[in-house]
């Protein structure tokens, strides 16, 4: 299935909101309900959230431990690509 240029605009914006959330947690993360529940005020089902965050920790930019979300080593090159993705889209 393709994207419309929407979803991927969508996508890359929620994207880049968790990596914003888990930054500001610092060492203590981003709980991954307090993520889950602002994703669903905005729409998002479960299912929706939990294949965002695997797109985030399949590929090892984020990691999840004790129900806390924490960067890795690479969550600065995805956020260089989303936000590069982002200005992309809306030129």
């Amino acid at each position: 299935m393709t994207m419309t240029s929407a979803q991927i605009h969508a996508l890359a914006t929620v994207s880049l909101g968790v990596i914003e959330a888990v930054e500001a947690g610092g060492e203590q993360g981003a709980p991954a309900g307090v993520l889950y529940a602002a994703m669903q005020a905005q729409g998002a089902s479960f299912t929706q959230f939990l294949n965002i965050m695997g797109t985030l920790v399949r590929p090892g930019y984020l990691t999840l431990e004790d129900n806390c979300y924490f960067g890795t080593a690479t969550m600065p090159e995805i956020k260089t690509k989303l936000t590069n993705l982002l200005a992309a889209v809306a030129s």
